[in-house]
């Protein structure tokens, strides 16, 4: 019964992740997300193509799908009995979800925002630190595909450190075990592989800068 239960949190934590909340909402105002602006199905292109508000909807949903199961076994909602390896084995399988998504052919979103959920899960405070950094970066450069890039490089230091300090390369008793890191290294590869375009026109300065309709 344990496995069964364990294996299942982690199909519904994929399922859950492959909500594609952008395209749902562009489907509501007869819209298709992935024909339009970067073709992505995150929050950035919601917000282009249906308003700043919709992008805020995407993008807090998008998270939370990252932070569910995560959220639900750090905090002891679901006991750890339940839970594989660890909570971020939930999460990871919640992001590739959103980036590999089966309700849309597998062709989803970068994973910024589910990636964020993982951490708000795992660390509200953190979480708040790296959503700092986000907007301040976004917004002296105005490429949120940068501010998402350097938030994320600013996680794996980060996860890397706090494991150090709390011994959890060694200790897996600890909340900051070495899954931590590799979980978050993991998600930082997704990220950095769904950028590849965008890390190109920023090179180039042809990226295009944060204009949502209102």
């Amino acid at each position: 019964m344990k496995i069964f239960l364990q294996i299942l949190f982690l199909v519904l934590a994929y399922l859950i992740g492959s909500i594609p909340w952008g395209f749902l909402m562009g489907k509501m105002k007869g819209i298709d997300i992935r024909k339009h602006g970067s073709k992505n199905i995150g929050a950035t292109n919601t917000g282009r193509l249906l308003g700043t508000k919709y992008a805020i909807y995407a993008y807090i949903l998008d998270t939370i799908k990252g932070a569910l199961f995560v959220g639900l076994f750090n905090f002891n909602i679901l006991s750890n009995e339940y839970c594989l390896l660890s909570p971020m084995l939930y999460g990871l399988v919640a992001a590739l979800g959103h980036t590999f998504p089966i309700y849309l052919g597998f062709k989803g979103g970068k994973a910024v925002a589910t990636g964020g959920g993982i951490i708000l899960g795992y660390s509200p405070l953190l979480f708040v630190i790296l959503i700092a950094i986000f907007f301040l970066v976004t917004y002296i450069s105005r490429y949120v595909s940068l501010g998402s890039l350097v938030t994320a490089t600013c996680t794996v230091i980060i996860s890397v450190v706090l494991t150090a300090i709390n011994n959890g390369f060694s200790d897996l008793s600890q909340k900051y075990n070495i899954y931590f890191p590799i979980g978050v290294v993991i998600i930082f590869i997704i990220i950095l592989i769904r950028h590849k375009s965008n890390i190109k026109r920023i090179i180039h300065r042809e990226e295009a800068k944060v204009k949502w309709r209102k």
